[in-house]
């Protein structure tokens, strides 16, 4: 292989699949970088075994081939490198960095040693979507899930089709976030269809979506996932499991509905954290005049937080326990300027909403006193 790259298309692909790389990886293979020419361009791609990114960047093609090289030492080097103009030549297993006033011998490997990549066989069962829709939508649901090696099936978003529509919800069994990308901004060859992808994919995805805007193909199979444009693919492992059916965790009818301002609520559960327990936990309780929604947090060790803010009430006064993190990642993933919080008792599920943002729903456990 020998060919010649620009120094910032070299620096876009490294950035674009270094981050698949396993920290702890047992197999050394893992912590290289597979380098190939392919179709006309240079082909970077980095795996864990869990998940592979792969970046296509242009450059000067003198000689197809491959290799594999560890990244540690490679992405230094390349990044380090003053010359806009790079050749990398592959000699006896090692690969020569060279430029004007530079030059380099690495110690590489073979391609064939470097894990294979999988493919998805059905290119017909497809979804398309704008990148920037995809992000949003995945943005807002993604802080309502975390990694748990106890329940697997909500370690991850939930994807699923239906009716044309694109649907992304996530949960850690103690809030809920619902996302509904409707059927005019979905193009699927797909009826129905759903899967799980991990968390640690789902937030490597959302940096993968990061960029310009351009159309994004997602391609399902019963255990893995390829999401595609025409410079880069991730592909991954799905989670082997079934998601909740949590629909039925949505309330239908909301009793109590409180119109506040997003900011303020925002600003005000920010000063109730560092009064807060060790549970995090903030009361909200309505005034009996039911003007205003008072925030209320105290701790023996610190002292007490009160914080009063205007509202429109619609329904009866309450009195309800949240965490506050729980709250504020909640009033995070809408851009209203008033959020509609939802409460029907101060032990069932209460809902954040917004007239302006339909399609999105949060949900949240009050904490039981």
């Amino acid at each position: 292989m020998k060919l010649i790259i620009l120094k910032n298309n070299l620096i876009e692909g490294l950035n674009a699949v270094e981050r698949a790389i396993s920290a702890v990886a047992n197999l050394p293979i893992l912590k290289n970088i597979l380098i190939k020419t392919e179709g006309g361009r240079i082909s970077f791609t980095c795996t864990n075994l869990e998940l592979a990114i792969t970046q296509l960047v242009p450059g000067k093609i003198i000689e197809e081939g491959e290799i594999t090289v560890p990244l540690s030492v490679f992405a230094p080097v390349a990044k380090n490198i003053n010359s806009e103009r790079i050749s990398l030549e592959v000699k006896d297993n090692h690969i020569a960095v060279i430029t004007d006033n530079y030059e380099a011998t690495i110690q590489a490997h073979n391609a064939k040693d470097f894990p294979i990549i999988p493919s998805i066989a059905d290119k017909n069962s497809v979804v398309k979507i704008a990148s920037a829709k995809l992000l949003e939508a995945l943005q807002s649901v993604i802080v309502a899930t975390q990694y748990s090696e106890i329940r697997p099936e909500i370690s991850g978003v939930f994807f699923k089709i239906s009716d044309q529509n694109l649907i992304l919800a996530a949960t850690d069994s103690f809030r809920l976030a619902e996302r509904i990308i409707e059927a005019n901004d979905v193009y699927t060859t797909l009826d129905e269809a759903s899967m799980i992808v991990p968390y640690k994919t789902a937030e490597e995805l959302v940096k993968f979506l990061q960029g310009p805007d351009q159309e994004i193909e997602i391609y399902i199979e019963s255990n893995q996932v390829l999401f595609k444009t025409n410079t880069k693919q991730l592909i991954s492992r799905l989670v082997d499991g079934t998601f909740p059916e949590y629909k039925a965790i949505i309330p239908k009818q909301i009793q109590n509905e409180a119109v506040i301002n997003r900011t303020e609520f925002v600003n005000a559960l920010k000063l109730a954290s560092s009064f807060a327990g060790r549970t995090n936990d903030v009361t909200l309780k309505v005034g009996d005049n039911k003007k205003f929604i008072e925030l209320y947090s105290a701790d023996s060790s610190v002292g007490e937080n009160r914080y009063r803010i205007p509202i429109k009430l619609k329904g009866e006064t309450f009195s309800v326990v949240f965490n506050w993190r729980y709250l504020l990642d909640g009033l995070r993933i809408y851009s209203s300027e008033d959020v509609i919080l939802g409460i029907n008792a101060a032990s069932r599920p209460a809902v954040i909403k917004n007239t302006l943002e339909s399609a999105l729903t949060y949900v949240v456990m009050p904490i039981n006193q």
